[in-house]
Order: structure tokens, then sequence, then C-alpha cells
């Protein structure tokens, strides 16, 4: 309930002081009434509310847990579909919650850097695997999107939405397939700015 009265009181102002332009909705079409994966890169504390503004729905987010000790802090990240992860190694808890919430058909976003860059793009290699093992684990698809500059006031962003990515599930008990799966995504992503951006290394 919480998440709906935040979205309809902001989503009007948010939208004309942060304006965002969708590139690529004609993607999701053949996802319609089905779930995702959005993997998206993170440049901005505003980046999770405004794809929840920009699709008028509420996602899941992995958010780090320090964010989590306050309770009321907590129980209004959670209503806004906050999920806590710990960073620093890896989180049995937040897996299974993530999992389980995928299996509802709750749709999930994840930033696949775990926190926000300096650059737009993402660094080969330097992505963690969260996003390629919810997929592989629920045979979830990923959308990958890339906003192609940080948010900022008044000034107009693209959201690049590309093409679903299916994981290969005959390959689940194969080590290396999770490695190079979660590459693939972060490859399809960085191609999504090379096609929209002249300049995929811009920095803030």
């Amino acid at each position: 309930m919480l998440f709906y009265i935040a979205i309809t009181l902001i989503m009007i102002p948010c939208l004309i002081l942060f304006p965002i332009k969708k590139v690529g909705k004609k993607n999701l079409k053949q996802l319609k009434g089905k779930n995702f994966i959005i993997s998206c890169n993170h440049t901005s504390n505003l980046d999770p509310v405004m794809i929840d503004i920009t699709f008028n729905k509420k996602h899941r987010i992995l958010a780090k847990k320090e964010l989590f000790k306050n309770r009321f802090v907590s129980a209004c990240l959670r209503s806004l579909g906050g999920v806590p992860v710990d960073r620093s190694q890896a989180d049995p808890k937040a897996i299974k919650e993530i999992l389980t919430l995928l299996k509802k058909n709750k749709r999930i976003c994840i930033f696949p850097q775990g926190t926000r860059a300096k650059t737009i793009n993402i660094e080969e290699g330097s992505a963690k695997e969260g996003v390629a093992l919810f997929s592989l684990r629920t045979n979830t698809p990923v959308v990958p999107m890339m906003f192609t500059s940080k948010i900022k006031l008044f000034r107009r962003t693209k959201l690049i939405i590309g093409e679903p990515i299916y994981p290969d599930v005959t390959r689940k008990k194969d080590k290396e397939y999770l490695s190079e799966y979660a590459n693939l995504i972060i490859s399809k992503m960085n191609d999504l700015l090379k096609e929209n951006s002249p300049n995929e290394n811009e920095r803030f």
C-alpha cells in the first residue's frame, strides 16, 4: 500500500524534474504477462526510484543491509520493494528471498555492479553473477537496460531497453556456464550503449 501511495504522490513531479525517455519498449512485447529480471547500470541513488516510476510498477531491488538497521526505515524500504543483502560476502538469506520472489512472479531489478559507478558502461568481468544465478535457477529471462547518462535535474535521460536474454537451462550443472552467462548479460548491456550513446565512457 505504501508503495502505491508514494508512487501516486511523486510520479508526476519526478517525471517533470527528472524526465526519462524509454527507448526499445517493443522489446518487452514478447514478455507481456510474463515475469523477467531487469539488469541495469547504476550511477545515481535515483535509479531504482525512477525505474519504478517509469514502468509504474513495484520492483524488488537489492539494497545494502546497512540501510535496514533502523526498524522504521527498514519497514519503509521493504514496503517499497527493498531486499537487504550483505555485499561483503555471499548472502544465502538474500539469495533465497529473491529466488522465492521470482517463483511468485515478482519482478526483480538488479544493478550487477553492486554499487553506484562513475561511468555509465560496465567494465567487463567486474559485475557480480547474481543476475545470471537468479535467471538460471528460475528460468527467468533477463532484460538488459541502460541509462545513457546520470539522472540529473531537468535533464532528459534515455533508458535503453534491450531484447530479453534467456538462460540455457540445459547447462545448469555446467560450472563454467554461470560465469559465461553473467559476462554475456554485461556484454549485451554495454552493446546498448554502443548502439545508442556516442560516449559510453562519460564520467560524472
